[in-house]
Formats: structure tokens, sequence, C-alpha cells
């Protein structure tokens, strides 16, 4: 698979809805692969926002570079 190479607005996407604000909760995307996901825009309980620290560490640990993996993600 080929990884997004986005490295400009980019969002911190909740991996899954009731998995908390840790940062092992935490995925880096650009916004186009952030509306992708299953769950952008979807009815049901929202996640709390990440705090900054949080959403920090996940760029960093990103390399501030969206991690999406799908293929034709963008398509």
């Amino acid at each position: 698979m080929s990884r997004c190479t986005a490295t400009k607005n980019l969002e911190v996407h909740h991996k899954r809805r009731d998995g908390g604000n840790g940062i092992d909760n935490a995925q880096i995307l650009c916004h186009q692969c952030h509306e992708n996901t299953a769950t952008y825009g979807t009815d049901g309980k929202s996640s709390s926002p990440f705090s900054e620290a949080t959403k920090e560490a996940a760029l960093k640990r990103a390399g501030n570079r969206c991690e999406c993996e799908k293929d034709n993600c963008h398509g």
C-alpha cells in the first residue's frame, strides 16, 4: 500500500469513536482522507476533541504528514 504524502490541511482523527482521546486513538489524516473515513460526518455520538498536547504528539509521531494507507483514498 502506498501512503498518502499530504503535509497540509492535517487533522487528528479518532480511530474509534469510543476509544478515548489518548494518543493511541489518534491518527493524523489530511482533510480529504479524513472525509473518506467511514464515520466522518455520520450521525452518532461524537468523541470529545483531542487536547493540544495529544494533537502535537500525534503530529510528531506521524512526521507531520498524513497517515492514511488506503489505496486510492483520494480517488
